[in-house]
């Protein structure tokens, strides 16, 4: 069975690295089912006499942490976070069993080996594909060009699997017992496995593998001492120039990364850099709300929008920020200081016993075993680079990241061959079983579920050669929902609607927009907290004409958003669609009512404005356009003074000179006033203003053509040129 257990662990992982390398779940359902067949092919392993050794305290101590994850994942506010998050501490839990029914099996060893050898090999082959062609993606129909990521998604994946699986590979190499052959073999893959990690220009990844190397050499280097090795003495020598060279790569692989992103900056650009720590500090602040058990899974996607501001950091915040990217804030935030404490207290816990068991393991099992040393080196230098990268991506979120955490765990944990002290025996078999089965229980129907999502949506998503209609996408997505209902779907249903109801495409657009409506809003059920489905919702209705719904959602999506109007825009949209009201309800004999709506339209633009870091150029001009209008509304009110008001604002903006005009034209008409007041001083001045703010104009509004310009403009030089042979001289204006 520890055969069978690691075929099907080297199927899962190849299966997440191919085709679950993101964060939709139901992407992870092949790789689930191998999981959960890999961890019940364990079962019958445990239970032979003598298999494990008596560390029941670790196993309770990670049942414990388990279990603490799975509750509040179990009860967090939205529900499909938490089943994502509690499916990939089931993937962890998996590995680990799978690897202890692995471990002491020489065949069953060198499966998983040859397994995770021949897939960083594929990888690192797709890796010099990319270089010679940026574009090229091996499975899915497109990628992110420039960026080296092999089967990944995200270079920063990319960067992690590769660090995990060189580690690995590498220690089996070096001090496993194979063929010389097959070890020669092996280094090469990981030596090219870390050379990939270079070419993602991942500089968390160039932190973690350099890292991850020194851990491998320090750890190299106690068995070495242990066994009286005949390469110890030369290998103590040169670690002034392995320190050198991982340095080098370090320092060279972090300015080329640098310079790629912004040339000139270098490693100072990378040091002065502060954006992430204005994340961690939204972190902190997130923390805040509930230290202790945290605010379920990956609340910080929501409840980072209440301290987020779009003026920070320049273009940092353009999107929605699910996930904070560092791991163990991520976890203190979703699960708490009890979470992370207990997970901090779980890996460390893990570390000791390997470098005890590294340090002892000969003097304790006589001989210690055949593979143990190379599976604890493996582990512990893999996790190490992994545990830095990290901090600086959400890798774990992932399910490649996920299995190879368990490989390290179930490594570095591996009992020794002598069964020792075996009290406790029993109470181990006990909890390595019962998490299988519990695994099998979580996995199973997920894993069932999101591989008909899988079938059903890859032509839509991935394949190379997309659906021919858009009738069969929507198809697509309905199957899916039917299978398994979830806010991301609904979401991208709606989309497709949205879409043709924009373009104006087909027929019964009303009807488009109500199915795009209906799917937003069962959207918003599954995840009442992400201000998109609102957004989007509320600008349909608006499309529709329902006022007081789309409203309500604009207001709903504004509370949602918090500090978020850069990936939102629901200010931008509720201003506009308050000006299509605005201008719908004027009515020239009582424009009061209008006047109300625009100047809230107006109040929601600069609301919008507030809260981005630089404005859109789609957003300049309906922002010259609602102050414009603004003013016209005021000025049909009769409130001159007000209007100024709007068009002086105006013609500060981007692309508002043409208001000029306007304020020309209200000049005039106070000038006109004015001297129906008789007050000739006055009249004049403002005669003057209006000729000054005309000749300012190089941009006529809408609707006024040069024709008429000049038209008015010889009044205007008619009415100063008589007030001049009056003898009048213009009072100072008190406003302009």
């Amino acid at each position: 069975m520890p055969l069978v257990s690691s075929i099907f662990l080297v199927t899962a992982l190849i299966l997440a690295v191919l085709i679950g390398p993101q964060t939709r779940p139901w992407t992870w359902g092949p790789a689930m089912l191998a999981l959960s067949f890999s961890a019940l092919a364990a079962l019958p392993t445990f239970w032979r006499k003598g298999k494990l050794s008596a560390d029941f305290g670790l196993l309770a101590l990670g049942a414990l942490t388990v279990a603490w994850f799975v509750w509040r994942a179990w009860n967090s506010p939205v529900q499909e976070l938490g089943q994502a998050d509690y499916l990939l501490v089931g993937a962890v839990v998996a590995s680990f069993i799978s690897i202890r029914a692995i471990a002491g099996n020489p065949l069953a060893e060198r499966v998983l080996i040859w397994g995770m050898a021949l897939l960083l090999l594929a990888n690192v082959v797709v890796i010099g594909m990319q270089l010679k062609d940026p574009t090229f993606s091996p499975l899915f129909r497109e990628r992110a060009a420039g960026k080296m990521t092999g089967f990944f998604a995200h270079y920063n994946e990319t960067a992690n699997y590769l660090i995990g699986a060189s580690m690995l590979v590498a220690a089996a190499a070096l001090t496993g017992r194979h063929a010389t052959a097959t070890r020669v073999l092996w280094i090469l893959i990981a030596l090219a496995g870390l050379a990939g990690v270079w070419f993602t220009r991942s500089r968390g990844g160039i932190l973690g593998a350099a890292v991850a190397c020194g851990v491998f050499a320090a750890v190299l280097l106690i068995i070495g001492k242990r066994k009286n090795a005949k390469w110890f003495a030369p290998a103590l020598v040169a670690i002034p120039l392995v320190g050198l060279g991982i340095g080098a790569f370090l320092w060279m692989g972090w300015q080329e990364a640098q310079e790629i992103r912004h040339a000139g900056s270098g490693i100072r650009g990378l040091v002065d850099n502060s954006a992430r720590l204005y994340l961690l500090g939204i972190a902190l602040s997130c923390i805040g709300l509930h230290p202790l058990v945290g605010g379920g899974s990956q609340s910080f996607g929501w409840e980072c929008f209440g301290f987020l501001d779009g003026k920070s950091h320049g273009g940092l915040i353009t999107h929605k920020p699910e996930l904070i990217h560092n791991e163990l804030l991520q976890s203190a935030t979703d699960y708490g200081l009890v979470g992370a404490g207990l997970l901090v207290g779980l890996l460390g816990t893990f570390i000791l016993i390997s470098i005890l068991s590294v340090v002892f393991e000969e003097r304790s099992a006589g001989g210690g075993s055949r593979t143990g040393d190379a599976w604890r080196l493996g582990g512990l230098a893999a996790l190490a680079g992994m545990l830095v990268q990290s901090c600086f991506s959400f890798v774990f979120h992932l399910l490649p990241g996920i299995v190879l955490l368990g490989i390290c765990l179930g490594q570095m944990s591996r009992p020794s061959r002598d069964p020792g002290r075996a009290a406790n025996q029993l109470g181990a078999k006990f909890l390595l079983s019962a998490a299988a089965l519990a695994c099998a229980v979580l996995l199973i129907p997920a894993g069932w579920k999101g591989t008909q999502v899988t079938w059903v949506l890859w032509p839509s998503y991935f394949s190379k050669k997309p659906p021919s209609t858009v009738e069969s996408k929507i198809d697509a997505l309905g199957e899916a929902i039917r299978i398994w209902p979830q806010s991301e779907l609904y979401q991208d249903r709606a989309g497709i609607h949205h879409v043709l109801v924009a373009k104006g495409e087909g027929e019964g657009l009303e009807k488009t927009a109500e199915l795009a409506i209906r799917d937003y809003a069962q959207a918003a059920l599954f995840h009442p907290y992400d201000p998109g489905p609102a957004a989007n919702q509320a600008n349909l209705l608006s499309y529709l004409e329902r006022d007081s719904e789309a409203e309500e959602q604009y207001e709903r999506a504004i509370a949602l958003q918090g500090g978020m109007e850069p990936g939102f825009r629901a200010h931008f949209w509720f201003s506009k669609h308050l000006l299509r009201k605005g201008l719908r309800e004027f009515r020239a004999y009582d424009p009061a009512p209008a006047l109300a709506v625009i100047e809230a339209a107006a109040q929601q633009m600069e609301a919008a404005a507030e809260k981005m870091h630089w404005i859109s150029q789609d957003m300049r001009e309906p922002r010259v356009s609602v102050h414009e209008k603004l003013g016209a509304a005021r000025e049909a009110n009769g409130n001159y003074e007000g209007a100024l008001e709007s068009y002086n604002f105006t013609t500060t903006l981007p692309g508002g000179i043409r208001a000029h005009y306007r304020a020309g034209l209200v000049h005039g008409k106070i000038a006109t006033a004015r001297w129906a007041e008789k007050k000739p001083a006055e009249a004049m001045a403002h005669f003057m203003e209006a000729k000054r703010r005309i000749g300012m104009t190089r941009e006529l509004p809408k609707g006024v053509t040069l024709e008429k310009r000049l038209e008015y403009v010889a009044y205007l030089d008619q009415m100063i040129g008589y007030f001049k042979k009056t003898k009048v001289e213009p009072s100072p204006l008190s406003s302009k």
